[in-house]
Protein backbone atom coordinates (compact mmCIF):
# COMPACT_ATOMS: atom_id res chain seq x y z
CA UNK A 1 0.00 0.00 0.00
CA UNK A 2 2.62 2.46 0.61
CA UNK A 3 4.09 1.97 -2.60
CA UNK A 4 0.63 2.89 -4.40
CA UNK A 5 0.55 6.26 -1.88
CA UNK A 6 4.10 7.12 -2.84
CA UNK A 7 3.41 6.31 -6.77
CA UNK A 8 0.03 8.82 -6.28
CA UNK A 9 1.85 11.10 -4.42
CA UNK A 10 4.16 11.01 -7.25
CA UNK A 11 2.14 11.90 -9.85
CA UNK A 12 1.04 14.60 -8.03
CA UNK A 13 4.02 16.14 -7.48
CA UNK A 14 4.93 16.13 -11.40
CA UNK A 15 1.24 17.96 -12.43
CA UNK A 16 2.17 20.30 -9.63
CA UNK A 17 5.57 20.96 -11.32
CA UNK A 18 4.19 20.93 -15.22
CA UNK A 19 0.92 22.39 -14.74
CA UNK A 20 0.87 24.66 -11.67
CA UNK A 21 2.34 28.06 -10.72
CA UNK A 22 3.27 26.32 -7.79
CA UNK A 23 7.53 26.38 -7.26
CA UNK A 24 9.00 23.11 -6.45
CA UNK A 25 9.04 23.63 -2.45
CA UNK A 26 5.61 24.36 -2.67
CA UNK A 27 4.79 21.18 -5.23
CA UNK A 28 6.95 18.94 -2.52
CA UNK A 29 4.75 20.34 0.07
CA UNK A 30 1.41 19.32 -1.69
CA UNK A 31 3.09 15.78 -2.70
CA UNK A 32 3.75 15.40 1.20
CA UNK A 33 0.26 16.12 2.32
CA UNK A 34 -1.53 14.02 -0.20
CA UNK A 35 0.93 11.11 1.17
CA UNK A 36 0.51 11.35 5.02
CA UNK A 37 -3.18 12.24 4.16
CA UNK A 38 -3.62 8.56 2.42
CA UNK A 39 -1.32 7.13 4.94
CA UNK A 40 -3.63 8.50 8.28
CA UNK A 41 -6.44 7.65 6.38
CA UNK A 42 -5.17 3.88 5.22
CA UNK A 43 -3.65 2.87 8.86
CA UNK A 44 -6.60 4.32 10.81
CA UNK A 45 -8.22 1.18 12.31
CA UNK A 46 -4.83 -0.26 11.91
CA UNK A 47 -2.61 0.96 14.65
CA UNK A 48 -2.36 3.86 17.03
CA UNK A 49 -2.56 6.98 14.68
CA UNK A 50 -2.37 9.33 17.59
CA UNK A 51 1.00 11.34 16.36
CA UNK A 52 -0.04 10.51 12.96
CA UNK A 53 -2.90 13.60 13.79
CA UNK A 54 0.50 15.90 14.80
CA UNK A 55 2.37 15.24 11.29
CA UNK A 56 -1.12 15.80 9.23
CA UNK A 57 -1.86 19.11 11.49
CA UNK A 58 2.19 19.91 10.89
CA UNK A 59 1.93 20.09 6.91
CA UNK A 60 -1.36 21.16 6.76
CA UNK A 61 -1.30 24.45 9.03
CA UNK A 62 2.95 24.81 8.61
CA UNK A 63 2.66 23.51 4.78
CA UNK A 64 -0.23 23.69 2.74
CA UNK A 65 -2.09 26.90 4.27
CA UNK A 66 1.25 29.21 3.62
CA UNK A 67 0.96 27.45 -0.19
CA UNK A 68 -2.35 29.36 -0.38
CA UNK A 69 -1.41 32.60 0.93
CA UNK A 70 1.32 32.80 -1.43
CA UNK A 71 -0.82 32.31 -4.57
CA UNK A 72 -4.20 33.22 -3.20
CA UNK A 73 -4.07 35.51 -0.18
CA UNK A 74 -0.85 37.65 -1.03
CA UNK A 75 0.10 41.13 -0.49
CA UNK A 76 -2.59 42.13 -3.16
CA UNK A 77 -5.06 40.49 -1.33
CA UNK A 78 -7.24 43.50 -0.09
CA UNK A 79 -8.06 42.08 3.49
CA UNK A 80 -4.31 39.92 3.70
CA UNK A 81 -2.83 43.80 3.30
CA UNK A 82 -5.57 45.18 5.52
CA UNK A 83 -4.96 42.95 8.06
CA UNK A 84 -0.95 42.18 7.80
CA UNK A 85 -1.65 38.49 7.27
CA UNK A 86 -0.03 37.86 4.22
CA UNK A 87 3.46 35.97 4.16
CA UNK A 88 5.94 38.37 4.70
CA UNK A 89 9.00 36.41 3.32
CA UNK A 90 9.72 34.71 -0.03
CA UNK A 91 8.30 31.34 -0.93
CA UNK A 92 12.04 29.81 -1.34
CA UNK A 93 12.71 31.40 2.00
CA UNK A 94 9.94 29.73 4.23
CA UNK A 95 9.87 26.88 2.75
CA UNK A 96 13.58 26.14 2.89
CA UNK A 97 12.98 25.86 6.43
CA UNK A 98 9.56 24.81 7.58
CA UNK A 99 9.43 22.00 5.22
CA UNK A 100 12.40 20.02 6.48
CA UNK A 101 11.50 20.89 9.94
CA UNK A 102 8.58 19.20 9.26
CA UNK A 103 10.29 16.12 8.09
CA UNK A 104 12.48 15.93 10.93
CA UNK A 105 10.06 16.03 13.44
CA UNK A 106 8.12 13.02 11.45
CA UNK A 107 11.32 10.86 11.14
CA UNK A 108 11.77 11.53 15.24
CA UNK A 109 8.03 10.33 15.71
CA UNK A 110 8.54 7.22 13.39
CA UNK A 111 11.84 6.27 14.42
CA UNK A 112 11.86 2.56 16.18
CA UNK A 113 12.81 2.76 19.65
CA UNK A 114 13.53 -1.01 20.49
CA UNK A 115 11.57 -2.29 22.86
CA UNK A 116 9.29 0.54 23.52
CA UNK A 117 8.22 0.08 19.93
CA UNK A 118 4.82 0.38 20.26
CA UNK A 119 2.81 -3.19 18.68
CA UNK A 120 2.32 -4.11 15.41
CA UNK A 121 -1.43 -5.08 16.47
CA UNK A 122 -2.72 -2.43 18.70
CA UNK A 123 -6.26 -4.09 18.90
CA UNK A 124 -4.43 -6.16 21.36
CA UNK A 125 -4.05 -2.94 24.10
CA UNK A 126 -8.43 -3.05 23.28
CA UNK A 127 -8.43 -6.55 23.98
CA UNK A 128 -6.37 -6.51 27.39
CA UNK A 129 -8.24 -3.26 28.70
CA UNK A 130 -11.57 -5.21 27.73
CA UNK A 131 -10.76 -8.09 29.69
CA UNK A 132 -9.97 -6.06 32.69
CA UNK A 133 -12.65 -4.14 32.62
CA UNK A 134 -15.36 -7.44 32.33
CA UNK A 135 -15.38 -7.96 36.00
CA UNK A 136 -15.69 -3.93 36.73
CA UNK A 137 -18.84 -2.45 34.66
CA UNK A 138 -19.25 0.11 36.95
CA UNK A 139 -15.66 2.00 36.64
CA UNK A 140 -16.60 4.49 34.23
CA UNK A 141 -19.81 5.71 35.46
CA UNK A 142 -17.96 6.60 38.66
CA UNK A 143 -14.99 8.68 36.46
CA UNK A 144 -18.27 9.82 34.79
CA UNK A 145 -20.04 11.47 37.76
CA UNK A 146 -16.70 12.94 39.12
CA UNK A 147 -15.88 14.56 35.82
CA UNK A 148 -19.15 16.20 36.00
CA UNK A 149 -19.25 17.45 39.69
CA UNK A 150 -16.31 19.01 38.84
CA UNK A 151 -16.93 21.06 35.68
CA UNK A 152 -20.27 22.42 37.65
CA UNK A 153 -17.65 23.31 40.29
CA UNK A 154 -15.13 24.77 38.05
CA UNK A 155 -17.53 28.04 37.49
CA UNK A 156 -17.33 28.18 41.21
CA UNK A 157 -13.83 27.73 42.13
CA UNK A 158 -11.19 30.05 43.20
CA UNK A 159 -8.22 30.80 40.74
CA UNK A 160 -6.09 28.67 42.41
CA UNK A 161 -7.87 25.49 42.15
CA UNK A 162 -9.32 26.28 38.72
CA UNK A 163 -6.56 24.48 36.86
CA UNK A 164 -7.40 20.97 39.39
CA UNK A 165 -11.08 21.08 38.67
CA UNK A 166 -10.44 21.57 34.67
CA UNK A 167 -8.14 18.27 34.98
CA UNK A 168 -10.92 16.47 37.04
CA UNK A 169 -13.33 17.52 34.65
CA UNK A 170 -11.97 15.36 31.38
CA UNK A 171 -12.88 12.47 33.74
CA UNK A 172 -15.83 12.40 31.91
CA UNK A 173 -14.12 11.95 28.88
CA UNK A 174 -12.34 8.88 30.11
CA UNK A 175 -15.27 7.45 31.70
CA UNK A 176 -17.03 7.35 28.59
CA UNK A 177 -14.00 5.37 27.20
CA UNK A 178 -14.22 3.18 30.60
CA UNK A 179 -18.22 2.39 29.93
CA UNK A 180 -17.58 2.18 26.09
CA UNK A 181 -15.20 -1.02 26.50
CA UNK A 182 -17.18 -2.56 29.69
CA UNK A 183 -20.02 -5.13 29.89
CA UNK A 184 -22.26 -2.28 31.65
CA UNK A 185 -25.61 -3.29 30.55
CA UNK A 186 -26.83 0.52 29.62
CA UNK A 187 -23.68 2.09 27.93
CA UNK A 188 -26.01 2.51 24.71
CA UNK A 189 -27.35 5.19 26.83
CA UNK A 190 -24.62 6.44 29.24
CA UNK A 191 -22.30 7.43 26.24
CA UNK A 192 -24.59 9.02 23.55
CA UNK A 193 -26.29 10.78 26.90
CA UNK A 194 -22.40 12.11 28.84
CA UNK A 195 -21.76 13.00 24.40
CA UNK A 196 -24.40 15.17 24.12
CA UNK A 197 -23.87 16.62 27.98
CA UNK A 198 -20.18 17.52 26.70
CA UNK A 199 -21.61 19.14 23.50
CA UNK A 200 -23.94 21.51 24.98
CA UNK A 201 -21.34 22.47 27.44
CA UNK A 202 -19.22 23.63 24.57
CA UNK A 203 -22.13 25.31 22.87
CA UNK A 204 -22.31 27.29 26.90
CA UNK A 205 -18.77 28.27 26.62
CA UNK A 206 -18.51 28.49 22.77
CA UNK A 207 -15.13 26.72 23.53
CA UNK A 208 -15.31 24.45 20.30
CA UNK A 209 -11.60 23.66 19.62
CA UNK A 210 -10.90 21.16 22.24
CA UNK A 211 -14.11 19.38 21.75
CA UNK A 212 -13.20 18.55 17.82
CA UNK A 213 -9.73 17.76 19.05
CA UNK A 214 -10.78 15.34 21.75
CA UNK A 215 -13.42 13.66 19.43
CA UNK A 216 -10.99 13.35 16.70
CA UNK A 217 -8.10 11.60 19.44
CA UNK A 218 -11.09 9.43 21.06
CA UNK A 219 -11.87 8.07 17.01
CA UNK A 220 -8.77 7.01 16.61
CA UNK A 221 -9.15 5.37 19.64
CA UNK A 222 -12.61 3.77 19.32
CA UNK A 223 -11.91 2.63 15.71
CA UNK A 224 -8.82 0.76 16.68
CA UNK A 225 -8.91 -3.04 15.45
CA UNK A 226 -11.60 -2.33 13.26
CA UNK A 227 -11.97 -3.27 9.75
CA UNK A 228 -13.21 -0.30 7.64
CA UNK A 229 -12.76 0.81 3.40
CA UNK A 230 -10.60 3.39 2.91
CA UNK A 231 -13.56 4.91 1.25
CA UNK A 232 -15.70 5.02 3.85
CA UNK A 233 -13.03 6.75 6.24
CA UNK A 234 -12.29 8.82 3.57
CA UNK A 235 -15.98 9.93 3.34
CA UNK A 236 -16.62 10.25 7.18
CA UNK A 237 -13.13 12.46 7.13
CA UNK A 238 -14.48 14.95 4.83
CA UNK A 239 -17.96 15.07 6.40
CA UNK A 240 -15.96 15.39 9.66
CA UNK A 241 -13.25 18.26 7.67
CA UNK A 242 -16.77 19.95 6.32
CA UNK A 243 -18.22 20.02 10.07
CA UNK A 244 -14.91 22.02 11.09
CA UNK A 245 -15.18 24.32 8.27
CA UNK A 246 -18.98 25.07 9.35
CA UNK A 247 -18.62 25.31 12.80
CA UNK A 248 -15.17 27.19 11.98
CA UNK A 249 -17.14 29.65 10.48
CA UNK A 250 -19.99 30.61 12.76
CA UNK A 251 -17.52 30.66 16.20
CA UNK A 252 -17.06 34.58 15.88
CA UNK A 253 -21.21 35.43 15.42
CA UNK A 254 -21.65 32.87 17.91
CA UNK A 255 -18.74 34.13 20.30
CA UNK A 256 -19.76 37.98 19.99
CA UNK A 257 -23.26 37.12 20.78
CA UNK A 258 -22.53 34.97 23.82
CA UNK A 259 -19.57 36.87 25.16
CA UNK A 260 -19.39 40.35 23.92
CA UNK A 261 -23.56 40.94 23.56
CA UNK A 262 -23.89 39.16 26.98
CA UNK A 263 -26.57 37.31 25.97
CA UNK A 264 -24.95 33.89 27.18
CA UNK A 265 -25.45 30.32 26.19
CA UNK A 266 -28.07 29.73 22.98
CA UNK A 267 -28.78 26.64 21.54
CA UNK A 268 -31.66 27.98 19.10
CA UNK A 269 -28.95 30.65 18.05
CA UNK A 270 -26.28 27.88 17.39
CA UNK A 271 -28.48 25.92 15.44
CA UNK A 272 -29.75 28.16 12.97
CA UNK A 273 -26.18 29.30 12.68
CA UNK A 274 -25.08 25.82 11.59
CA UNK A 275 -27.99 25.49 9.48
CA UNK A 276 -27.66 28.68 7.00
CA UNK A 277 -24.37 27.69 6.56
CA UNK A 278 -25.27 24.25 5.67
CA UNK A 279 -28.49 24.84 3.82
CA UNK A 280 -26.09 27.82 2.10
CA UNK A 281 -22.62 26.36 1.29
CA UNK A 282 -22.06 28.91 -1.70
CA UNK A 283 -21.23 31.88 1.61
CA UNK A 284 -19.68 29.43 3.05
CA UNK A 285 -17.08 28.85 0.79
CA UNK A 286 -17.48 32.61 -0.39
CA UNK A 287 -13.14 33.84 -0.50
CA UNK A 288 -14.00 36.79 1.61
CA UNK A 289 -15.09 34.59 4.38
CA UNK A 290 -12.62 31.49 3.75
CA UNK A 291 -9.99 34.28 4.52
CA UNK A 292 -10.35 34.56 8.15
CA UNK A 293 -11.01 31.17 8.58
CA UNK A 294 -8.03 30.53 6.20
CA UNK A 295 -5.80 33.25 9.20
CA UNK A 296 -6.79 30.61 11.82
CA UNK A 297 -5.58 27.66 9.95
CA UNK A 298 -2.57 29.46 8.95
CA UNK A 299 0.36 28.77 11.49
CA UNK A 300 3.10 29.36 8.64
CA UNK A 301 2.21 33.08 9.27
CA UNK A 302 3.23 32.93 12.90
CA UNK A 303 6.81 31.08 11.36
CA UNK A 304 6.96 33.79 8.86
CA UNK A 305 7.07 36.40 10.55
CA UNK A 306 9.41 35.07 13.52
CA UNK A 307 11.50 34.10 10.21
CA UNK A 308 11.19 38.19 9.20
CA UNK A 309 11.78 39.27 12.66
CA UNK A 310 15.26 36.89 14.28
CA UNK A 311 18.05 37.69 14.16
CA UNK A 312 17.27 41.27 12.08
CA UNK A 313 15.33 42.87 14.87
CA UNK A 314 15.72 40.55 17.69
CA UNK A 315 18.34 38.12 18.50
CA UNK A 316 18.40 33.91 18.29
CA UNK A 317 17.60 32.56 21.94
CA UNK A 318 19.99 29.83 21.69
CA UNK A 319 18.06 27.22 23.30
CA UNK A 320 17.70 29.80 26.11
CA UNK A 321 13.31 29.60 25.74
CA UNK A 322 13.38 25.74 25.74
CA UNK A 323 15.34 25.50 29.04
CA UNK A 324 12.37 28.03 30.45
CA UNK A 325 10.19 25.82 29.26
CA UNK A 326 11.41 22.34 30.72
CA UNK A 327 11.85 24.31 33.97
CA UNK A 328 8.45 26.35 34.22
CA UNK A 329 6.89 23.05 33.54
CA UNK A 330 8.58 21.19 36.30
CA UNK A 331 8.64 23.91 39.05
CA UNK A 332 5.11 24.68 40.40
CA UNK A 333 4.16 28.33 40.44
CA UNK A 334 4.19 29.05 44.24
CA UNK A 335 7.82 28.16 43.91
CA UNK A 336 8.15 30.32 40.83
CA UNK A 337 5.59 32.97 40.94
CA UNK A 338 6.19 34.67 37.76
CA UNK A 339 6.81 31.97 35.07
CA UNK A 340 6.15 31.65 31.68
CA UNK A 341 2.39 30.95 30.91
CA UNK A 342 1.40 29.07 28.77
CA UNK A 343 -0.45 30.67 25.27
CA UNK A 344 2.55 31.89 23.83
CA UNK A 345 2.24 35.50 24.71
CA UNK A 346 5.77 35.49 26.79
CA UNK A 347 7.45 34.32 23.23
CA UNK A 348 5.80 36.60 21.01
CA UNK A 349 7.15 39.59 23.26
CA UNK A 350 10.58 38.16 23.06
CA UNK A 351 10.83 37.63 19.58
CA UNK A 352 8.69 39.96 17.98
CA UNK A 353 8.48 42.74 20.04
CA UNK A 354 4.63 42.65 20.95
CA UNK A 355 2.89 42.53 24.08
CA UNK A 356 -0.44 40.88 23.52
CA UNK A 357 -2.16 41.85 26.59
CA UNK A 358 -4.72 38.91 27.20
CA UNK A 359 -4.84 37.62 23.92
CA UNK A 360 -3.30 34.37 22.91
CA UNK A 361 -0.92 33.66 20.35
CA UNK A 362 1.83 30.56 19.61
CA UNK A 363 4.44 30.38 17.72
CA UNK A 364 4.10 26.59 17.82
CA UNK A 365 7.07 24.71 18.06
CA UNK A 366 8.31 25.37 14.25
CA UNK A 367 8.49 28.68 15.57
CA UNK A 368 10.12 28.19 18.44
CA UNK A 369 12.48 26.04 16.92
CA UNK A 370 13.41 28.96 14.38
CA UNK A 371 13.74 31.45 17.13
CA UNK A 372 16.04 29.41 19.49
CA UNK A 373 18.57 27.51 16.76
CA UNK A 374 18.14 29.21 13.59
CA UNK A 375 17.75 27.41 10.26
CA UNK A 376 19.95 24.22 10.90
CA UNK A 377 20.03 24.34 14.43
CA UNK A 378 15.99 24.62 14.64
CA UNK A 379 15.44 21.59 11.88
CA UNK A 380 17.84 19.43 14.37
CA UNK A 381 15.80 20.83 17.07
CA UNK A 382 11.84 19.36 15.86
CA UNK A 383 14.03 15.87 15.44
CA UNK A 384 14.44 15.59 19.09
CA UNK A 385 11.04 17.42 19.35
CA UNK A 386 9.15 14.59 17.85
CA UNK A 387 11.54 11.89 19.21
CA UNK A 388 10.17 13.69 22.33
CA UNK A 389 6.46 12.51 21.54
CA UNK A 390 7.50 9.29 20.24
CA UNK A 391 9.30 8.38 23.61
CA UNK A 392 6.35 9.72 25.32
CA UNK A 393 3.92 7.62 23.63
CA UNK A 394 5.72 4.67 23.38
CA UNK A 395 6.29 4.98 27.13
CA UNK A 396 2.60 4.65 28.17
CA UNK A 397 1.54 2.25 25.59
CA UNK A 398 4.69 0.27 27.24
CA UNK A 399 3.13 1.10 30.67
CA UNK A 400 -0.29 -0.67 29.92
CA UNK A 401 1.00 -3.81 29.63
CA UNK A 402 0.26 -3.83 33.16
CA UNK A 403 -2.09 -1.42 33.34
CA UNK A 404 -4.80 -1.98 30.34
CA UNK A 405 -6.69 1.26 31.26
CA UNK A 406 -3.85 3.25 30.50
CA UNK A 407 -4.74 3.24 26.77
CA UNK A 408 -8.35 4.79 27.27
CA UNK A 409 -6.51 8.20 28.88
CA UNK A 410 -4.51 8.47 25.58
CA UNK A 411 -6.59 11.48 24.37
CA UNK A 412 -6.90 13.80 27.45
CA UNK A 413 -3.11 13.39 27.82
CA UNK A 414 -2.07 14.17 24.26
CA UNK A 415 -5.21 16.58 23.68
CA UNK A 416 -2.35 19.46 23.60
CA UNK A 417 0.71 17.43 22.32
CA UNK A 418 -1.28 16.31 18.83
CA UNK A 419 -1.45 20.12 17.86
CA UNK A 420 1.15 22.34 16.56
CA UNK A 421 0.23 25.97 17.59
CA UNK A 422 0.97 25.43 20.66
CA UNK A 423 5.22 25.78 21.87
CA UNK A 424 7.10 23.54 23.94
CA UNK A 425 5.86 25.28 27.45
CA UNK A 426 2.25 24.63 26.57
CA UNK A 427 2.85 20.98 25.26
CA UNK A 428 5.24 19.89 28.27
CA UNK A 429 2.91 21.37 30.90
CA UNK A 430 -0.09 19.25 29.80
CA UNK A 431 1.67 16.09 29.51
CA UNK A 432 3.90 16.40 32.49
CA UNK A 433 0.57 17.87 34.62
CA UNK A 434 -1.74 15.11 33.07
CA UNK A 435 0.75 12.30 34.25
CA UNK A 436 1.01 13.52 37.22
CA UNK A 437 -3.21 13.95 37.32
CA UNK A 438 -3.59 10.44 36.17
CA UNK A 439 -1.17 9.03 38.26
CA UNK A 440 -2.79 10.81 41.37
CA UNK A 441 -6.03 9.96 40.21
CA UNK A 442 -4.99 5.93 40.21
CA UNK A 443 -3.20 6.28 43.57
CA UNK A 444 -6.75 8.13 45.24
CA UNK A 445 -8.87 4.88 43.85
CA UNK A 446 -6.65 2.44 44.86
CA UNK A 447 -5.96 4.08 48.48
CA UNK A 448 -9.49 5.53 49.60
CA UNK A 449 -11.84 3.52 47.45
CA UNK A 450 -9.94 0.51 47.15
CA UNK A 451 -11.05 0.17 43.32
CA UNK A 452 -7.76 -0.26 40.81
CA UNK A 453 -8.65 1.94 37.30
Amino acid sequence: MKIILFAISALIFLLCILFSPLTVWESLSVCMFIFFFLEFLNDLGIRVVILDLSINLAIFTCLIMPVIFYHEYGYDYFLARLWLKYMPISSDSYFSFALPAVLAMIVGIRVPLGKLSIKKHPEIYIENTKRYLAARPNLGLILIAVGVTSGLLDFLSPTTLKQVFYLMDHLTYVGVFYVLYSPNKHKRYFVPGVIALMVGQTIITGMFGELIYMLALSLMLILLGTKISLSRKLFFTIAGIFLIVVIQSIKVEYRKRNWIEGVGADPVYFTQLVTERITNPSALFDPDKLFFLAVRLNQGWLIGVTMDRVPKNFSFANGQTILTSVAASIVPRFLWPDKPETGGRDNIKRFWGIDLGSVSMNLGPIGEAYANFDRTGGIIYMFFYGLFLNFILSMILKLADRRPTLVLWLPVLFLYAVVVEGDLLMVMNWLLKGTLFVWIVFKIFRNFFRIEL
